[in-house]
């Protein structure tokens, strides 16, 4: 580990700051490992303990670093990050972080409207819809478990690739988001949700509906969303009231 210049005009807890970064970014450090103590990283880095705290408090508040109480500090894993004010796809959002996505399917097939489902997609009473039930894999971690209703108009979904990205195989055939309803709850996992997802059985999740609709308000498909917090790190941004 490289010292710390205390002739810099950048302050010793930013330069600690940028060293531990470093640490991280050059594999030195991985998700999980155990940070050196308040104490061991005044000695190493010759630094006070006061210096220490407020480095690891601005990384703790990046979500860099983690605390686990009487345990010690670590790093923390890194979230794949959503604006959830936009409309993107899972697939664009883990290649836009720089993630590599994949997806299991878990079922594809065509069942009865439910009353919410004719709602929502403006359907018929007594009509199928298409659901596409789905888990949805960001740099080899289980992260969201995806369930899409669509109307029957789009039964040519179930000759794609649906492990794929369901935006690009809507936009091949000329179908686009334009926009739509979201709303964010929390939920507690099933048991079959826990396994899925790798956490434990009644674990608090975040729970995501959304209704796209296409650039004449015509609904395209639902979706429910049931998404693990300790990997998906949800963003709002917010304007100011001029009222």
């Amino acid at each position: 580990m490289s010292k710390l210049n205390k002739e810099s005009s950048v302050a010793l807890y930013q330069q600690l700051i940028d060293e531990i970064k470093d640490q991280i970014a050059s594999g030195k450090l991985t998700t999980g490992d155990r940070l050196m103590t308040e104490f061991e990283l005044s000695q190493e880095y010759n630094v006070s303990r006061i210096t220490v705290r407020k480095a690891i408090e601005v990384l703790v508040e990046e979500n860099i670093l983690i605390k686990k109480q009487g345990i010690g500090t670590f790093v923390a894993e890194k979230k794949l990050t959503r604006n959830v004010g936009v409309f993107m796809g899972f697939t664009s959002n883990c290649i836009q972080d720089g993630k590599t996505p994949s997806t299991k399917l878990l079922a594809a097939e065509l069942v009865k409207a439910t009353t919410v489902d004719v709602k929502n997609l403006d359907l018929k009473p007594g009509e199928k819809v298409i659901r596409i039930n789905r888990l949805r894999i960001s740099d080899g971690d289980p992260v969201v478990i995806e369930e899409t209703r669509f109307s029957q108009k789009y039964a040519f979904l179930f000759g794609e690739n649906l492990e794929g990205s369901l935006y690009e195989i809507l936009a091949h055939n000329g179908i686009v988001m334009s926009g739509g309803k979201r709303t964010i709850n929390i939920c507690n996992t099933t048991k079959e949700e826990a396994e899925l997802l790798e956490v434990e059985e009644n674990e608090v999740m975040l729970y995501m509906k959304d209704i796209c609709v296409d650039a004449n308000g015509t609904p395209i498909h639902s979706c429910k969303s049931i998404i693990n917090p300790r990997r998906y790190e949800i963003i709002i941004n917010t304007m100011p009231n001029k009222g």
